[in-house]
């Protein structure tokens, strides 16, 4: 494995990781008696819930795992053009962040931003990696096969 998709495989599961802290220190908040009930709550989670903790929680883990597996060009292509729209929405993250002022949020977010700028790096270098550099290894095919 090179170390350009070690980096790729650890920085996938880092941030994942991070969001769940993210959304961990929220949950903290409770013993200091913040509220932090968001107005208009009825105890429902909201469908959009459920599509960004996928999103950001659980594709990640999804996507590390077939990257185990699979390293053919077009695998590193969209790995790639996945790793933008999340270090996007990581920087807008952050931004909102400002907004609120929370220190230990905004720490936590600024790393996760950077491990996403991290990852889109060395998914860009893993994408440049030339085809011949893998022809030592097991070409990427279907998972069952």
């Amino acid at each position: 494995m090179s170390i350009s998709r070690f980096r790729i495989l650890l920085f996938w599961v880092l941030t994942t990781v991070c969001m769940i802290l993210h959304f961990n220190f929220h949950v903290g908040d409770l013993f200091y008696g913040i509220n932090i009930v968001r107005e208009g709550a009825n105890g429902q989670k909201p469908t959009s819930l459920v599509i960004i903790r996928f999103i950001f929680e659980l594709f990640p883990l999804i996507w590390a795992v077939a990257l185990l597996y699979l390293q053919s060009i077009e695998w590193r292509r969209v790995n790639f053009f996945l790793s933008i729209p999340f270090t996007l929405a990581h920087l807008s993250h952050v931004v909102g962040e400002l907004k609120e002022g929370d220190p230990s949020q905004l720490l936590l977010l600024t790393f996760v931003l950077l491990m996403s700028i991290l990852l889109t790096i060395e998914s860009w270098k893993w994408l440049k990696t030339p085809d011949y550099q893998f022809t030592n290894q097991q070409k990427s095919k279907p998972v069952f096969e």
